[in-house]
């Protein structure tokens, strides 16, 4: 179907609605009624309507309790996008059950002409509430239960996508508001502590005393869209992302750096989102106890977690569902406990949701809707609680060491909001009274060191209690809080030092990021002494960041040789890892020249032979060359040298840089004498750097056909790289000649496809046209991918000469993975193949019969495995719940978020929605090479690029980017136009299915 034809199609189909997956349901499927009867609860749990649309409550984003048990709930029918010329109109609403019946009686709106708030959570006597690009503080003076007062806090938040602007307010446990933004927000707050940015999505840090900003994750580290943070027992943040990143331990990275280093998470399975709350009451079953509620909201369920330790982080299990729904307009964007121990769920109540996947417009968009539901264990007493907001403070002080998670959390920010005098000196008398070598009361003293830290007075004494607790939980807290006050502290490395060594990983973890915040150069080495023991990724990602967090204070003293690191190499080495900058390569360089004094352990050798490839000039790249650099004690690592040498090519290639000396005199008898592999690679390398007196050695090993053909191939690849016009009509020779061996040709081809682009493509239809389907084919096509030029000289040669079935398979399979499609000669491969397209010329109603068909009658099992086919190549680019991020958007929950017409559209006009994160750049090389892939980072000197081809991260120099142009989706349309009605019909039952519940 022409792409005209289908918008217009897809236009049609909008108008008409998606009424093929209403047939059956009942005539409001948004009825209270409705969606209660679609909720399938986990056993010894129910659910109750708390409050709706009739109370007032429409689309809630985010809801928090007070003190006195009244549930505030910030709602946005603006969202996600305000109509030209409407005033924006968003509520904070303040409910109450005053029978408490489990129903909301009386609703207040606390503020209203507000534009979409996101954020919002109580204190200081108000309620701060993010909108758009700014942080208010709402407050009621006068006592009639509206908003008065209104302060403006901080402007300058991104507002580049309005469900990703400052959200997920959450107090943390030492009087700190975290806030998250998302991907398309770039924030620049003018603060009294100078401008703080953050790039992309990351967490904001809001110490509201002294009205300074911490960001973490800048350009996005992390997830990108955070969407819910909650803190556990003892202060350690998990964020939970909107956009199927999973799930996240913060602590590593809350470090104020702008080095880019992503952060891994501690569960990711394409499942997206909102808010986080964890179980610690009296009211739920002692086996649910310390899990994890999350709102689902795009797989339309509610999510459950358990955290365990896994070395200084956590791993994560996802447990069987709170809940689970059929019906698509079940979003719950936000899960909190209240004081009676009954988890309430903020229903966004919408079957349309986020707006990349709809127009802004869409009809089915709803804006009067909104449910709070209320979640209770069967059968169990509700929690007896008394209101706290007007308690004294010797009252709060006792409920520090309550069992009930709603208890501490409010106890703590009511005295956050309490004079710091009264405070302080009632906490001093009830210290005092607590015994530091009870394990019972040692808990007791940590609540106390967080009440001291939110009033920002520091207590040293108290600290160091705090720091030789029993729990190793609580000294990880003494560390977090030795890092806030640090420039207080009258020796916090003293304190750091000791909790460096401690013998549990996450103290030790705290002790390094504390470090990042300690303005002294010694702090690097303090955080090193964490590295003499047992490490693991959250230990060894804090300490890189940190590493050039204290770059401005290290700096000169280590160029003076003043950094020592108390002599052991490992703190040394793991610190020049960290930096790759001039300074730490010249120590790599010493230590490397001395290996034949001092031998190091293989993977310290390799380490720091990599940084030197990675960072160093041309001075530091002869050190990679020699044997010596690449002996383990007695033993010679062949392999190696053989790997250092391809990446000084790449090192060339990619930086520019040529290694220093007598190249001739290092190379020549590597190449004649080296231990395999070396040999092969040093012939590369020669010609890579254009080392002239090898090019007749080069030839030589070309032309003797009793040589090995990997060692041909590789004085093929070196003769290439000389490129003179000699060289150049040589390699073409060897490439037309269908007399040469198939490695060697296929080499040479390759190699033409770079040299001679036209002349390539009649030798290459040649190769191909052979009934062999060899690596030498992948070979070949893979260097065609690269140059547009190239392809298109192919394109032309297999029109009189098609290749051979199998060949044109391997063909079609790396184009799909490359996303590099070419519909003419996509076409001309398939018809090699034997396939041909069915097209997809269907009116509006043929296509509302091919849903219809979708749903009665399409097999998700057989969809499964057309899914699955490799001349489709979905499975290489798309995960279904996968750990790791792929090429394209994970589906796990694809059937929860998007009706089947719009899995259609995307796959037939894959550029129409790109989803955030998965926009992709074409770059052109000098000399023509072209590259695709995803930007991960990039600085005024270097672009780092995720390349589908290679499925490798390249760091290229600006200086070699001759173009660069945006491409959108990876995904090639026509994909799937090579099958048949029935094949696509079940490829979408199989894919509106995903994440979704049985009926």
């Amino acid at each position: 179907m022409p792409r005209a034809a289908f918008r217009q199609l897809t236009v049609q189909l909008f108008l008409i609605g998606t009424c093929w997956t209403l047939v059956g349901q009942e005539p409001d499927p948004l009825s209270v009624a409705n969606e209660l009867s679609s909720l399938h609860v986990l056993p010894g749990f129910e659910v109750h309507l708390f409050a709706s649309e009739n109370e007032g409550v429409i689309k809630p984003i985010q809801i928090r309790f007070d003190g006195n048990g009244r549930l505030w709930v910030a709602g946005s029918v603006t969202y996600p996008q305000i109509i030209p010329g409407q005033k924006a109109n968003d509520k904070i609403l303040v409910l109450e059950d005053t029978d408490h019946d489990g129903r909301v009686d009386r609703t207040t709106v606390f503020a209203d002409g507000l534009m979409i708030p996101t954020g919002l959570e109580l204190g200081d006597g108000g309620v701060y509430v993010g909108t758009g690009t700014e942080l208010w503080h709402l407050r009621d003076t006068d006592g009639d239960g509206r908003a008065d007062e209104r302060r403006l806090i901080f402007s300058g938040f991104g507002t580049g996508d309005t469900h990703q602007t400052i959200n997920s307010f959450t107090w943390g446990p030492s009087g700190e508001l975290l806030m998250s933004q998302g991907l398309h927000a770039i924030s620049r707050i003018e603060t009294p502590w100078g401008t703080e940015q953050l790039r992309q999505s990351g967490v904001w840090r809001f110490w509201p005393r002294q009205l300074r900003l911490d960001a973490f994750w800048d350009g996005a580290m992390g997830a990108h869209n955070p969407f819910g943070t909650a803190f556990d027992r003892y202060g350690q943040p998990f964020v939970f992302a909107g956009n199927g990143h999973g799930v996240f331990h913060l602590t590593p990275a809350m470090i104020r750096t702008e080095h880019f280093q992503p952060q891994s998470a501690i569960w990711s399975q394409g499942r997206k989102f909102g808010g986080a709350d964890f179980v610690e009451n009296s009211h739920w079953p002692a086996a649910n106890q310390g899990e994890v509620i999350s709102g689902g909201y795009l797989q339309n369920t509610v999510e459950r977690f358990r955290f365990t330790d896994s070395g200084a982080g956590f791993k994560a299990e996802r447990l069987p569902p709170l809940i689970e729904s059929t019906n698509t307009a079940f979003r719950i964007v936000d899960a909190r406990f209240g004081p009676d121990g009954a988890l309430y769920l903020c229903d966004w109540c919408n079957p349309v949701i986020g707006h990349y996947q709809a127009s802004f417009r869409h009809p089915d968009r709803d804006k009067t809707h909104g449910r709070i539901w209320r979640v209770t264990a069967t059968g169990r007493p509700l929690v007896h609680w008394q209101p706290l907001e007007q308690a004294s403070v010797p009252t709060l002080l006792a409920q520090l060491r309550s069992s009930e998670r709603w208890n501490r959390q409010l106890a703590q920010r009511i005295l956050r909001d309490r004079p710091t005098a009264t405070v302080t000196n009632e906490l001093a008398r009830w210290t005092a009274t607590l015994n530091p070598n009870s394990a019972t009361e040692e808990t007791a003293l940590f609540a106390a060191l967080g009440a001291y830290a939110a009033q920002e007075m520091i207590e040293p004494v108290l600290l160091e209690k705090v720091a030789h607790a029993i729990t190793p939980e609580i000294r990880a807290y003494a560390a977090h809080v030795a890092g806030h006050w640090a420039d207080r502290l009258p020796d916090s490395l003293n304190l750091l030092s000791r909790l460096a060594v401690d013998p549990h990983p996450r103290v030790r973890l705290e002790a390094i990021v504390a470090c990042a915040y300690v303005p002294d150069a010694r702090a690097i080495e303090v955080a090193a002494l964490a590295l003499d023991q047992t490490t693991d990724g959250s230990i060894d990602y804090a300490f890189i960041q940190t590493v050039h967090a204290l770059k401005p204070r290290w700096q000169e003293p280590f160029a003076r040789g003043e950094l020592k690191f108390g002599g052991r190499a490992n703190r040394l080495e793991a610190f020049t890892r960290a930096d790759r900058s001039a300074d730490t390569v010249a120590v790599a360089i010493s230590r490397l020249r001395r290996v034949g004094e001092v031998a190091l352990e293989s993977d310290t050798q390799s380490a720091l032979l990599q940084l030197v490839a990675d960072a160093g000039g041309p001075t530091d790249l002869a050190v990679l060359l020699p044997l010596s650099s690449h002996m383990i004690g007695t033993h010679y690592h062949a392999a190696q040298h053989a790997h250092f040498l391809d990446a000084l090519g790449e090192a060339h290639r990619r930086r520019g840089m040529k290694p220093d000396g007598d190249l001739n005199a290092i190379l020549k008898p590597l190449i004649e004498n080296g231990a395999t592999p070396v040999p092969a690679s040093a012939l590369r390398l020669a010609g890579v750097l254009g080392v002239e007196s090898l090019h007749a050695t080069a030839s030589k090993i070309a032309q003797n056909t009793l040589a090995p053909d990997d060692f041909r191939a590789a004085a093929v690849e070196s003769i290439a790289a000389y490129a003179s016009p000699a060289d150049r009509q040589w390699v073409a020779a060897l490439a037309e000649n269908e007399a040469t061996p198939p490695p060697i040709r296929s080499r040479a081809l390759a190699e033409l496809a770079r040299l001679d682009p036209a002349r390539v493509g009649p030798a290459a239809a040649a190769f191909l046209a052979q009934p062999q389907a060899s690596v030498g084919t992948t070979e070949i096509v893979l260097a065609l991918l690269l140059r547009s030029d190239a392809l298109t000289s192919f394109r032309t040669a297999i029109t009189a000469r098609p290749p051979a079935a199998d060949n044109a398979k391997i063909a079609l399979r790396l184009m799909a993975a490359a996303g590099r499609r070419d519909e003419i000669l996509a076409a001309k491969l398939e018809s090699a193949v034997g396939l041909s397209r069915e097209p997809r010329k269907w009116s509006a109603a043929e296509l509302l019969a091919f849903l219809g068909e979708v749903r009665t009658v399409g097999d998700a099992i057989q969809g499964a495995a057309i899914f699955h086919r490799p001349e489709l190549n979905c499975a290489a680019c798309h995960g279904i719940n996968a750990s790791t991020i792929g090429l394209g958007p994970d589906l796990g929950a694809l059937g929860t978020a998007q009706a089947p017409e719009f899995i259609v559209g995307a796959i037939l006009e894959p550029q129409r929605e790109v989803k955030e994160g998965f926009n992709s750049i074409a770059l052109t090389l000098r000399g023509g090479e072209e590259l695709q892939g995803r930007v991960l980072s990039e600085d005024a000197e270097v672009v780092v690029l995720h390349d589908t081809l290679s499925r490798t991260d390249l760091r290229l120099r600006r200086d070699q980017i001759t173009e660069r142009h945006p491409v959108g989706s990876v995904m090639p349309a026509g994909l799937v136009d090579t099958l048949t009605r029935s094949e696509f019909r079940d490829l979408i039952k199989f894919l509106s299915g995903l994440g979704r519940s049985s009926p």
